[in-house]
């Protein structure tokens, strides 16, 4: 049985959380949190962690990125190789680390901008956006605590797409 790992960030938390949890579960986590309809009553969702035979219950409304990882170790993600070639940049509220993604399909990155620009006061709190990073990890960012996104222009515009710039 592989095991994967999900990589938890908290609202107000400097350290990351990290357990390690079987596919079912982070099947249901990602569920979770791009669907907003299978959280509890009370906001929380329960991960089983595996490794320590125990549960563990997070506030929905506290996570601010889910990272689902195959593999955990110590990896440093912002070298400047990396950060010269990205598509997409995303800088979160109340987190130092800018995470750059440099796989993001053009209609995909056409998809979250839209997602994270067309957020309203009456749109959900707990709305989370899917990007994919360049190992294949699925990452689910909640797009109210996004604050900058840097996006390579010509990677989302085509013929068919007018892009008016402010």
């Amino acid at each position: 049985m592989q095991n994967y790992y999900l990589k938890f960030f908290l609202k107000g938390k400097e350290n990351p959380f990290i357990y390690q949890v079987s596919k079912q579960t982070v099947t249901r986590i990602e569920e979770c949190l791009l669907n907003r309809n299978s959280v509890t009553d009370g906001g929380f969702v329960e991960i089983e962690h595996s490794s320590k035979n125990q549960n563990i219950y997070i506030k929905i409304s506290q996570v601010q990125m889910c990272q689902v990882l195959w593999d955990y170790g110590v990896v440093e993600s912002n070298n400047e190789k990396e950060a010269e070639f990205y598509s997409l940049a995303l800088v979160l509220n109340g987190i130092e680390e800018i995470f750059y993604y440099s796989e993001v399909e053009a209609d995909d990155l056409e998809e979250i901008i839209d997602s994270v620009m067309s957020i309203t006061n009456y749109s959900p709190e707990e709305f989370f956006i899917r990007v994919v990073d360049d190992d294949g990890e699925v990452n689910l960012v909640k797009a109210n605590d996004i604050v900058l996104m840097e996006c390579l222009v010509n990677h989302i515009v085509d013929e068919d797409l007018s892009f008016e710039h402010n």
